[in-house]
């Protein structure tokens, strides 16, 4: 390498460096690594994938020229797992493919063929960091032997002086999805346990849900005894209405799976789910994408949680825990407004009997103060119920001490 060529590339290095690390946003230094090798190595087209410490893509982005497209990481899942990028993941080794249609590596898609203006030429390097895989860099060309090991030495050198800065900022937006989560969580808690009235209670779930996870309709769905079908008692957002009261019979469809293995899931997309059924649509709701979360109360499912089509279009990666999160809280809740209920009905119960007995009949404290009075003592003492209240036993009956003895 000559001189001249060296200071230019040094040159190139720092500019690189000082572009991306001016940010902390994920999507940011992504699409600023993209467009750097681009416009430095001369490719047309290019595409980051970042992976967590577990091998699992976390975060994407492609760019079109000068177009971003956001591409979810289950629709990049193929070709980390399958093409030239899951060969590089795999054997940690940058790759250079100066003709697609003659490297085996390659994923070969329809607009790849000669006359369509697909992928002909490709480079493929690891982001390291740290001695940790940070992700893929893959770039492209539409004209076959673009590329040359020139090129690739360029975009190896930008992508390890790009990896520290994709890795710090993929530390950052999971310390950002925490706290958010953290947030929600939190926000959750305050709202849900606010009240015991059921409908109440239901309504604030949901709006929790809602706000939680940006859905534009979510539903709720509780055991119904004994054979533990599923029947939605409450439901928001577009088209809601005609939810609550839909029964899903016990161990049907996606949510039956989920109350009884107590896993939540994901469906991306509805269209692509091989494995959604009939049993899944809910009346007058386009569903799209959804999430479901099982309702959990000491260790027992009682019910699911669903978020349906997310306003952004796709679920953000910690949408399952949040909605895991807010099960918990929603179960506890629920079953607590339920014993409520059950007090409150006992409570009236009583209160029916207790009016409604032909018998005249006073309830005291151990000194004999008043504390409840039916209608048919107010009638035969002559008292109103206020001074009633006010009264002791021995103001309305005369005890007789030689039979009840002193200590009575």
């Amino acid at each position: 390498m000559t001189v001249d060529r060296s200071r230019s590339l040094l040159e190139l290095l720092v500019k690189v460096s000082r572009e991306v690390a001016m940010a902390l946003d994920l999507r940011t230094v992504l699409q600023r690594v993209l467009f750097a090798c681009i416009q430095y190595v001369g490719g047309e087209r290019g595409s980051v994938v970042v992976m967590d410490d577990s091998g699992k893509p976390v975060d994407a982005t492609i760019v079109y020229g000068q177009q971003f497209h956001d591409h979810t990481t289950q629709q990049l899942r193929e070709t980390v797992e399958r093409g030239l990028a899951g060969w590089v993941i795999q054997n940690r080794k940058a790759a250079l493919v100066p003709d697609t249609s003659k490297d085996e590596r390659w994923l070969r898609r329809a607009d790849d063929a000669n006359e369509k203006s697909g992928a002909k030429s490709a480079i493929c390097v690891p982001l390291t960091s740290r001695e940790r895989f940070v992700g893929v860099l893959t770039l492209v060309h539409s004209v076959p032997n673009t590329f040359n090991e020139e090129h690739l030495e360029l975009v190896q050198a930008i992508a390890d002086q790009a990896s520290v800065a994709v890795l710090n900022a993929r530390l950052y937006s999971e310390t950002q999805r925490t706290a958010r989560v953290m947030t929600a969580l939190a926000e959750g808690a305050a709202s849900i346990n606010s009240s015991l009235e059921m409908q109440d209670v239901l309504r604030r779930i949901l709006n929790q849900t809602m706000h939680a996870l940006q859905a534009e309709t979510v539903a709720l769905a509780l055991a119904d005894p004994p054979g533990n079908d599923l029947v939605f008692r409450a439901a928001a957002g577009n088209n809601s209405g005609s939810i609550p009261g839909i029964r899903v019979p016990a161990g049907q469809g996606l949510a039956g799976k989920v109350m009884q293995t107590g896993q939540g899931l994901i469906i991306p997309s509805v269209k692509a789910a091989t494995f959604f059924s009939e049993t899944d649509n809910l009346n007058g709701v386009e569903m799209r994408a959804f999430a479901i979360a099982p309702i959990q109360s000491h260790g027992k499912v009682i019910g699911v949680l669903e978020a349906i089509n997310p306003t952004s279009g796709s679920f953000d990666p910690d949408a399952l825990v949040v909605m895991t999160g807010l099960g918990s809280l929603a179960g506890t809740t629920i079953e607590n407004s339920q014993l409520f209920e059950q007090l409150q009905n006992a409570h009236r119960h009583y209160r029916e009997l207790f009016e409604d007995s032909v018998d005249p009949i006073l309830i005291t404290d151990w000194e004999g103060h008043v504390l409840e009075v039916n209608r048919p003592a107010v009638s035969l003492s002559g008292y109103a119920n206020e001074q009633l209240h006010a009264m002791t036993i021995e103001q309305l009956h005369e005890v007789n001490w030689e039979k009840t003895g002193i200590q009575f």
